[in-house]
């Protein structure tokens, strides 16, 4: 019997241990490895998801249907720097390595190669970026506080004010830069509610160029179509409310749970259908003028084709 309480007691301490090391991990351990690519979500890292509750048994996909996508990036400049640098001589596009960083988001499998190739162009346009470190690196009272700039993709939560799940629990949305591109909604008493709530002030205003401002950078305004050309289509920015400027996501609720549902290899030709047609509806499209009218057309056009069918049996694709 007193072998049997030991035991308990050892096995006990191993597990307190266990939770200790995982509470104490912070934004300041995260490593996302030399090399940039795709990569599965390791044991560990599933733990750390699991423990910090961004993925949970009843969450629509599992660490097995999740991808890390590494990348770089270029740092986001101070505000007071970004004007004498896009003024300058070369701007933002005098590529400096040292200035490299890396970051690194978890996405579903079978958008994980667009994510890589769409990253790699942000940072080909120099595109700046805050950061970009996976939610489970933050703890549950850092996240409540909403105001990290802090660029991510999966976390299998609610919608902000809602039940249902985020498309970000499939792991088919990104934020990219909350700080420049906020989140704006009417609570029940009519008060408006900013996300972050340290955004600073002038980004509800979305005019990259103001006269008498400084020059801004990291607006997800720049990016929309390019977002699109890799099958995040839909951005918050074009709702009515809320407005949520951070935010891409592929295609609709229905598309999303559509693509989820099909067997791996399906889902995986019917996400690479899908954003061909949208590359080449823009590439069609070149002679507009009017980028934002094209972007409308594509996804609208795109959109509507890919739209699951509900006379359709589930998990066959309508296309």
């Amino acid at each position: 019997m007193s072998h049997y309480i030991i035991f308990a007691l050892i096995v006990f301490v191993l597990i307190a241990c266990g939770k200790d090391s995982l509470r104490d991990i912070t934004e300041q351990d995260f490593q996302p490895g030399a090399e940039t690519g795709i990569f599965n979500v390791s044991q560990s890292e599933c733990e750390l998801m699991m423990y910090r509750k961004i993925t949970t048994k009843e969450s629509p996909v599992g660490c097995e249907r999740l991808k890390k996508v590494v990348f770089d990036f270029y740092p986001l400049p101070e505000d007071s720097d970004i004007a004498s640098a896009l003024n300058s001589e070369h701007g933002l596009k005098n590529k400096n390595d040292t200035n490299r960083q890396k970051g690194a988001i978890i996405v579903l499998d079978v958008v994980a190669d667009n994510v890589l190739a769409l990253f790699g162009e942000l940072y080909q346009r120099q595109f700046p970026i805050k950061s970009a470190i996976p939610i489970e690196y933050f703890s549950k009272k850092e996240r409540k506080t909403e105001d990290m700039n802090n660029s991510l993709a999966f976390d299998s939560r609610p919608i902000t004010d809602g039940s249902k799940w985020s498309e970000h629990a499939y792991g088919v949305a990104i934020d990219i830069n909350p700080m420049q591109n906020p989140y704006l909604y009417i609570d029940k008493s009519s008060k408006p509610i900013l996300i972050p709530k340290n955004t600073k002030e002038g980004y509800l205003n979305r005019a990259k160029y103001r006269a008498g401002k400084p020059v801004r950078a990291g607006m997800s305004e720049d990016v929309t179509s390019l977002f699109a050309m890799y099958g995040f289509a839909v951005w918050g920015g074009d709702w009515d409310v809320p407005i949520d400027y951070m935010h891409f996501q592929v295609g609709s609720r229905q598309f999303i749970e559509h693509l989820v549902a099909l067997p791996i290899e399906q889902a995986r030709l019917l996400f690479e259908n899908y954003t061909s047609q949208l590359r080449q509806c823009f590439e069609h499209g070149k002679s507009i003028s009017d980028v934002n009218f094209l972007r409308k057309y594509c996804v609208d056009k795109v959109s509507a084709a890919f739209e699951p069918r509900q006379d359709k049996v589930k998990g066959t694709s309508n296309i």
